[in-house]
């Protein structure tokens, strides 16, 4: 009986390991940063034979004594999240340094964390509006209109971007929708004569939707020697401002194509 104790113990710390992997690399965690914590909830307990294997999309974590327990996760809906990634990280050290927490609560308190969300998302496209049109200005945009207008361009990019990503099961469609969305906000307001020039208004809108942060930690992975999975991420960032690229290039075809000039 206490073997089978011990046992099933062990299925419920990995399967806590696992849950806390899977939600760390869903919003958007350094697969290195993520071994660690694996490595260190299963360890807190007594398990150290531990081996973890990850991709961006894909988490195994296994023990390799003679049981042979393995537990699997696939990640969708990867995003950035800063914010959680922080959470997760001040649970697993409380997860750590309390020996006494149960896993059914340390399950319960992942469940509540992972739909835990301290600003609602029309607060977020607001904010993150309000930095691309800064950025706007300070690549160029001398007045106050081009503020505005950034301003209000980026949030219809941001909510299309959110929504489109409710319906599309191909994450790199919602940028390139977006994109487009920009350029065309961008040639038309050119073309009825309230802005010279789309360049600052495009340059600050698309801000958002830039891969720096998957880029920057496609090199930290590679770096810490995770190849696969820093490979992936940096394809992943590529495809994305490919993505961009392409949106605002399909917006000003079309605007030269009907007789507009640049």
């Amino acid at each position: 009986m206490a073997d089978n104790n011990t046992h099933k113990y062990k299925k419920d710390v990995l399967r806590l390991a696992t849950f806390i992997g899977q939600l760390m690399l869903r919003n958007g965690a350094e697969t290195y940063r993520v071994d660690d914590t694996i490595k260190r909830i299963c360890s807190s307990r007594g398990f150290t034979h531990i081996n973890v294997f990850m991709a961006p999309n894909t988490i195994i974590v296994s023990d390799d004594r003679f049981d042979g327990y393995t537990f699997m996760k696939v990640i969708e809906g990867r995003s950035i999240n800063l914010n959680k990634i922080d959470l997760l990280n001040d649970f697993s050290r409380k997860f750590v340094s309390q020996t006494d927490m149960s896993i059914e609560d340390a399950i319960e308190e992942l469940e509540n964390l992972e739909e835990k969300s301290p600003h609602t998302q029309n607060a977020i496209n607001i904010w993150t509006a309000i930095g691309s049109s800064s950025f706007a200005v300070l690549v160029g945009g001398d007045n106050a209109l081009t503020f505005m207008l950034t301003l209000i361009t980026s949030v219809m990019a941001m909510t299309t971007y959110n929504e489109v990503k409710k319906i599309s099961n191909i994450p790199v469609f919602a940028t390139l929708v977006s994109s487009i969305i920009i350029g065309l906000c961008g040639v038309g307001l050119v073309e009825i004569k309230i802005l010279d020039t789309p360049k600052m208004l495009i340059v600050g809108s698309i801000m958002p939707l830039l891969p720096g942060v998957p880029f920057i930690k496609a090199i930290r992975d590679l770096v810490s020697g995770e190849l696969m999975s820093g490979v992936g991420r940096a394809i992943d960032a590529g495809i994305i401002a490919t993505a961009i690229a392409v949106g605002v290039g399909i917006a000003m075809n079309i605007y030269v194509r009907f007789g507009g000039v640049l």
